[in-house]
């Protein structure tokens, strides 16, 4: 079972995450309902416990049971309880490239980057050909102040996976983070144009647009987003800031207060981004 879902998931990820595993449809364990998905992360919790505890000589199905028992553990809360999973998984089988990536992203959410990155080493030691390795390796060096390590490590995530918008809208996370407005902005025309009816890469790169004082295209990037949803609080408030810097300073107000109301706390989101 391939599992792609990081340690934090909901209950409908890890649903679709198990119904959409083809080795579940390719083996006898389809209907066993630790690996079938279909139903409460409860029940699945206590499936994968039954599973585990008959003691099955399966190490593929034994791995799966003890993945997907972290997974839903992870859903609930439980980090420390679905990184003894995870660290079964590994136990099992050593050589099992993505139980190392399972639980650098369980290393990860518990801000343990250095155990994070070098379960990640040994992940793309066993499998170099996996984009998806890469770009958590990035994400963690990004997350501990690493920029050059993560952008090589994006970068390489898009270079073996160039249809994927997740590695576009990382880098030009990232870009922004090393303020190189230009190579973000070319970042985030790219998710446009992968799927141009998602809001977020409007917004995403009308933010770096009024970082660069570029008001004019943040306007139109703003209202690109709002047309596609029209409650973005982001987006308002990316409307209002340029609204209120390209003519009175009150101009944006409705548009600021309406995204206050819709989330509270959105003012900081915006100053995280740089903007003052």
């Amino acid at each position: 079972m391939r599992m792609r879902a990081f340690p934090v998931i909901s209950a409908g990820l890890l649903a679709v995450t198990l119904l959409a595993a083809p080795a579940a449809a390719e083996d006898n364990a389809a209907a066993d309902p630790c690996f079938n998905g279909k139903l409460s992360i409860k029940e699945v919790l206590d499936a994968c416990q039954a599973f585990i505890d008959k003691g099955s000589d399966d190490k593929t199905l034994l791995i799966r049971a003890h993945s997907v028992r972290a997974m839903g553990l992870s859903a609930t809360g439980n980090v420390d309880e679905a990184m003894a999973d995870m660290n079964a998984a590994v136990a099992i089988d050593p050589k099992r490239s993505n139980s190392y990536f399972m639980r650098a992203a369980g290393y990860d959410a518990m801000k343990d980057y250095d155990k994070a990155i070098a379960d990640l080493d040994t992940a793309i030691e066993l499998n170099a050909g996996d984009a998806d390795y890469y770009l958590l390796r990035g994400l963690v060096y990004s997350r501990s102040n690493d920029y050059d390590k993560a952008l090589t490590d994006m970068s390489k995530k898009i270079e073996l996976d160039p249809k994927a918008m997740n590695g576009y809208e990382s880098r030009g996370e990232l870009y922004r983070k090393r303020k190189e407005y230009e190579e973000s902005v070319a970042d985030f025309t790219k998710v446009i144009e992968i799927d141009p009816q998602k809001a977020k890469g409007y917004i995403d790169r009308g933010w770096i647009y009024v970082l660069m004082d570029d008001l004019d295209k943040a306007g139109s990037d703003f209202d690109a987003a709002l047309t596609i949803q029209n409650n973005n609080a982001l987006a308002l408030v990316g409307r209002g800031v340029v609204k209120s810097r390209t003519g009175k300073p009150t101009d944006g107000s409705v548009d600021l207060r309406m995204a206050e109301r819709l989330e509270p706390g959105i003012f900081d989101q915006v100053r995280a981004l740089g903007v003052k």
